[in-house]
């Protein structure tokens, strides 16, 4: 009998655009100088001494998975009400962000004052105390049946999965669009699909929905069926596009709703029921370079006017009850959530992927 969930607790590229991170002018600092920072650290219930001593520091070291398109906008909508707060912003890939800050802190370096990335990553950087505890002012409650330390709950956006296919390309071959993803371990879809192999956060939620042994025996049957690897979900989707491969087994649900609307003749997607789910969380990294300024960014983005700007610019899902989403990704009384755990320990994921990979026949 499975054993991954006895392990879980509680508590358990640069930049594009002309904003280029310049790791030693903008955050070198060592453990020494965040300690002096912080002891200037202002009271968070005072936003307007928060935002005034945040923009003495002058600027906020950002490490991200946000996609490059969407970076730049997002940080032209913070300066538009934070000008004094220049946003120095790191993207990576959600699996290097971890092993990034924890090699940085191992070295003595304190670079980055906040991360915001998927659940799983995060997490590991909760537990190896990579992280300090801090609460935004205005953030909502975490989706019912969720839990995560206090201090560690900022939510920047719902990443949702779903079943993406080109509709031109499978008229053109007679085949039947995959209504689950149950339908791609028919002997039809042999080779007609893509999969990310390393895709944690939906494999989790497919244990939620449907517990271990069944989620796994349906890897087991996409495995078997020479499914197309993919590391990229938003790649996953231009191939879509292109009819090579013709479906995508593990393509987010907001970048699939964004590309359907500009070419419905070569995308589109549907939801499962219930809809795997997981959150990409925000947290200010321990001794931060600019305390005040990676507070005042936190509560921004996970605020209802940075929520909004957020879901504006990139289409992603705020958990948020006063923000408007893009109802054909989000709509929890068609598609009730499948929720990943939000703190998967580290033994957990590690097991997890490994079980992936071997499910699927993945390298």
């Amino acid at each position: 009998m499975h054993k991954r969930r006895s392990t879980r607790r509680t508590v358990s590229a640069v930049l594009a655009g002309g904003l280029a991170l310049t790791m030693a002018a903008a955050c070198g600092s060592g453990a020494a100088s965040s300690s002096d920072a912080a002891q200037t650290t202002a009271d968070q219930r005072n936003p307007q001494q928060l935002a005034e001593v945040a923009a003495r520091e002058g600027e906020v070291v950002w490490y991200t998975t946000f996609a490059d398109a969407d970076v730049a906008p997002i940080i032209a909508s913070f300066n538009k009400i934070y000008p004094k707060v220049k946003v120095n912003a790191l993207r990576l890939s959600a699996d290097k962000i971890p092993p990034r800050v924890i090699t940085e802190q191992r070295g003595g370096k304190y670079n980055a004052d906040v991360v915001s990335g998927d659940s799983p990553q995060i997490a590991q950087l909760l537990q190896a105390g990579a992280l300090q505890p801090y609460k935004p002012v205005d953030a909502a409650p975490l989706p019912a049946g969720l839990s995560l330390p206090d201090g560690y709950q900022g939510v920047v956006y719902a990443v949702t999965t779903v079943l993406s296919w080109n509709p031109q390309v499978l008229s053109q071959k007679g085949l039947t669009a995959p209504k689950s993803w149950e339908d791609l371990t028919k002997p039809q879809w042999r080779g007609q699909f893509s999969i990310d192999p390393g895709a944690v956060n939906w494999y989790d939620s497919m244990i939620t929905a449907m517990g271990h042994d069944k989620a796994l025996a349906l890897l087991k049957g996409l495995g078997d069926n020479a499914p197309v690897f993919v590391e990229s979900h938003t790649q996953s989707l231009t191939n879509v596009q292109a009819g090579e491969p013709l479906a995508a087994a593990t393509a987010y649900g907001y970048k699939a709703s964004s590309l359907k609307k500009k070419t419905p003749n070569t995308l589109d997607f549907v939801n499962g029921t219930p809809l795997p789910a997981s959150l990409n969380l925000i947290d200010v990294v321990k001794n931060s370079p600019h305390p005040n300024a990676a507070r005042l960014f936190d509560d921004w983005m996970v605020s209802k006017a940075g929520q909004q700007e957020i879901v504006d610019v990139t289409n992603h899902t705020s958990v948020r009850p006063d923000v408007t989403n893009d109802t054909n990704v989000w709509d929890e009384v068609k598609w009730p959530a499948a929720w990943g755990h939000p703190n998967l320990s580290q033994a957990d994921y590690n097991n997890e992927l490994a079980e992936m990979k071997s499910a699927l026949k993945a390298p």
